[in-house]
């Protein structure tokens, strides 16, 4: 009897000092998965190593330009858009293996997944550098139920061009668009197909027009969170009036809506030269993390901000910049919302930061000139 005791003392001191490996995933870094427009790759960086593996993206001759990725944990794929070639890529997301791929046409840009029914909703890009894929009014659904075969499964036509910005809620009941030209923002229930669309600029001058471009907010990129509330980032800056003939500068804005009653709750505004871009919302508090594009004339107008938006108020928390950052674009936090990961399309690296207080931790390269762009993060 004193011998087992004795066993099962020496046994629980043991498990104490942690002398054996422990399950517990909080010891599992991230990955972090970055679509890199300038050298056709997807990077896939190991966050607490630093370091950085490539995968070739290669559908078509010519450039790809991959874009946004979106992670599929349940079914263990993961996704991205080629803005070039017009594609979008599925792949194993424990091999990094290509599955398929599928042809939307031009300029497919951000997604959202509906990981119960196995669909994927795609946006197209907005107008950049005389790009063709402007005139779009469609957001594609793609059904990817198949192991080895996704197929275009409908079109979901809004009224405005440019559909950019895209998010899901958490039912997968409701999409919700933005379009980048016209400033209007869309509901749309894919089971039925009802869509209701309301203008987002209450000083646009096409209030009733949703199909006629204002080119003032410019809103990139939107996220649901709970309660039937959404966030929109708008890019903003400056805007040239045809009638007038006279450029004007509008503040960034972050917007707070009600997606029940498609009402405007309240709105948080930057500088002008901010270029509010992508956006993720934490899982733990009542908070949403901005990536500001910022202006290259202006250094040090790039950077991060931490809004809260707790009894439907929005309200800034911090705001991080920095001369060494330019042109931040996609934005993700980590599985344990402490650390956010950034990308940066002119500077070129990988920025981690902390999510409560905004300072950064470190900055990893991605390479020689790679445009990072949309980001992704998922524990190993």
């Amino acid at each position: 009897m004193k011998k087992l005791h004795f066993g099962v003392l020496i046994s629980m001191m043991i498990i104490s000092c942690g002398l054996f490996e422990s399950n517990d995933t909080d010891s599992i870094p991230d990955k972090v998965y970055i679509a890199l427009q300038g050298l056709d790759q997807v990077a896939i960086v190991d966050i607490d190593s630093g370091k950085v593996d490539t995968v070739n993206i290669d559908y078509s001759e010519g450039s790809n330009s991959p874009h946004f990725i979106v992670i599929d944990e349940i079914n263990r794929y993961w996704f991205v858009t080629t803005i070039q070639s017009g594609y979008v890529g599925r792949y194993n997301l424990d091999t990094n293996e290509l599955i398929d791929t599928v042809l939307v046409d031009y300029s497919p840009a951000l997604m959202v997944l509906n990981e119960n029914d196995k669909k994927l909703y795609v946006s197209r890009m907005m107008p950049m550098g005389g790009n063709s894929g402007s005139v779009s009014t469609i957001i594609h659904e793609i059904d990817y139920s198949n192991q080895l075969d996704m197929f275009s499964s409908n079109e979901l036509v809004v009224s405005s061009p440019a559909p950019h910005g895209l998010a899901i809620n958490q039912e997968g009941s409701e999409i919700y668009v933005t379009s980048n030209t016209a400033d209007w923002f869309y509901k749309i229930i894919p089971k039925t197909e009802e869509i209701v669309g309301v203008v987002m600029d209450e000083n646009s001058p096409n209030v009733e027009s949703p199909n006629i471009p204002t080119n003032r907010l410019k809103p990139i990129q939107c996220v649901s969170l709970n309660d039937n509330l959404l966030v929109i980032t708008c890019s903003a800056g400056i805007t040239h009036d045809s009638n007038t003939g006279i450029n004007d500068t509008i503040p960034g804005h972050v917007q707070l809506w009600n997606t029940s009653t498609m009402t405007l709750i309240d709105t948080v505004q930057f500088s002008w030269q901010s270029n509010p871009w992508h956006v993720i919302n934490s899982s733990l508090k009542d908070e949403v993390f901005v990536a500001l594009g910022g202006d290259v004339i202006y250094p040090g107008s790039a950077g991060v901000a931490c809004l809260t938006y707790a009894s439907d108020t929005l309200a800034i928390k911090w705001e991080t910049y920095s001369e060494d950052f330019e042109k931040l674009h996609g934005i993700d936090v980590s599985e344990d919302g402490e650390s956010l990961f950034v990308s940066g399309r002119g500077d070129g690296n990988l920025h981690i930061f902390n999510a409560d207080s905004g300072e950064k931790i470190k900055s990893i390269s991605l390479g020689h000139n790679p445009s990072a762009a949309g980001i992704s993060a998922v524990y190993k």
